[in-house]
């Protein structure tokens, strides 16, 4: 399940447009405000001099593109970088790094081999990140703000299932240009699409955020994921900057699953794997970034269309094309210190949906409740409960029933998640899980699940 592999997840960025206009300078106020998300802390140190870029002048190269802001680098353990960012500054580049280290383990004790499920047996896992861009504006042809991004990731996983295995690869190499003052921005490389559409994780960042449900159905209609494949997307923003409409077209995962595909591309750069074909996905979606006079909300709709054929659960001896369609928002309801226009409860709900014909997974429905600095004195962390509920289909209950095995009819689980921030640069997460029916294809004990994150940022 993808929901899994978020302890392993790799670093994404947030898009950020030109500031020449009123779309740019709404959705530049925007990021601003989640980078104030991710550090959650005072403010950046000031410059020795004039002449001396500060940590929010690093920022301007920070990878953009994804819908889950990269921490600032005033919250790494060195926004220096030990005196190399001024100098990668100066000549338009932008480094980063990010380590993470998780534990997971079923509470009840369920130990057993092989092993079925993250965490039946104790899980460990570690992801290296590494994120270099140059500002291509300064070769001139390229556009105003335009950056050329490459992404390196390197996993490690006692749990041989989960998909990334003792795995190094790329990540993500793409270029992204912006055209209209920021009204229109165009990406295109190896990237997964799931983090340019969807989203991977709530409200704060890829560092500092605590784990809410995740869905792994547009992952199974065909979404890369964690490892790239090529594409295309662009983003076409309205005067205010509050509308948009996302649209992109990439290769397919495949779709026998991530597993499958993740072996079948070992670099991260294959521009085709075995039986895929272009998957088309197109979101529209109203955001407004909190301000002391504001409130966050950000409501999308999307559906996603893949040519690729998948099995029909109906009659496996045809195959036919795939699709899905989700519905996500994130509205914040308080908001007790204008100061700190983000701190307040927030209230996140999804709903997602695919064929029962030609996934395992029909439909599925999550209810998501954080906090950002639920404390005054803790303006770094984060909580969230959260409820999710996953149905199988009637299709493929019914193929693998005349396969002999013993399929459960949904999966569900319920979740408490801390993120606090240890030290700048240093955030520690756990989560607390109940699942029923941890296992789909086999009637098995609920599980009660305890993952501890240690993230590293520099």
């Amino acid at each position: 399940m993808l929901a899994v592999l978020l302890g392993l997840g790799a670093s994404m960025a947030h898009a950020q447009p030109d500031t020449g206009s009123a779309v740019a300078r709404s959705l530049d106020e925007l990021s601003s405000s989640e980078r104030q998300d991710d550090s959650l802390a005072a403010p950046a140190p000031a410059p020795a001099s004039a002449s001396t870029p500060s940590c929010r002048d690093y920022d301007t190269f920070v990878s953009r593109g994804s819908e889950a802001p990269i921490i600032t680098t005033c919250e790494t353990l060195s926004p220096d970088l030990l005196g190399l960012r001024p100098k990668l500054y100066e000549n338009g580049w932008m480094f980063m790094g990010f380590y993470s280290a998780t534990e997971t383990y079923d509470l009840r004790g369920q130990e057993a081999r092989p092993q079925t499920y993250n965490g039946q047996r104790p899980s460990f896992g570690s992801t290296l990140s590494t994120i270099t861009t140059y500002d291509l504006s300064r070769l001139g042809w390229w556009g105003k703000r335009s950056q050329l991004t490459f992404e390196a990731n390197s996993w490690r996983t006692v749990y041989r299932d989960a998909g990334l295995n003792d795995d190094a690869a790329v990540a993500q190499l793409s270029v992204q240009q912006e055209f209209a003052d920021g009204r229109v921005r165009i990406q295109y490389g190896y990237y997964g699409m799931l983090g340019q559409f969807v989203g991977l994780f709530l409200g704060a960042s890829t560092a500092s955020s605590a784990l809410g449900p995740t869905s792994i159905i547009p992952n199974l209609v065909g979404m890369a994921g964690f490892k790239p494949a090529p594409g295309m997307d662009i983003r076409l923003y309205s005067k205010s900057g509050r509308f948009y409409d996302h649209f992109g077209v990439a290769r397919s995962q495949s779709p026998d699953g991530f597993l499958v595909d993740s072996k079948a591309n070992p670099s991260g750069l294959k521009w085709s794997v075995e039986g895929t074909k272009p998957i088309y996905v197109n979101e529209i979606g109203y955001r407004v970034a909190s301000t002391a006079n504001t409130r966050m909300t950000w409501i999308r709709q999307g559906t996603i269309y893949n040519r690729t054929l998948y099995t029909d659960y109906r009659n496996p001896e045809r195959k036919g094309t795939n699709r899905g369609f989700y519905l996500v928002a994130d509205h914040q309801f308080t908001q007790p210190d204008t100061s700190l226009p983000y701190r307040g409860w927030y209230v996140n709900v999804k709903a997602n949906h695919a064929p029962a014909e030609h996934n395992i997974f029909s439909s599925d429905y999550a209810l998501t409740l954080y906090s950002l600095a639920p404390f005054a004195t803790r303006p770094g962390d984060m909580v969230s409960f959260g409820y999710t509920r996953t149905e199988v289909s009637d299709d493929a209950r019914r193929y693998l029933g005349a396969a002999g095995m013993d399929p459960v009819r949904f999966s569900s689980t319920g979740s408490v998640s801390y993120a606090l921030r240890a030290f700048r640069g240093i955030y520690w997460v756990n989560t607390l899980s109940y699942t029923r029916n941890p296992v789909v294809t086999s009637q098995h004990p609920d599980a009660v699940n305890l993952q501890s994150q240690l993230t590293f940022s520099f």
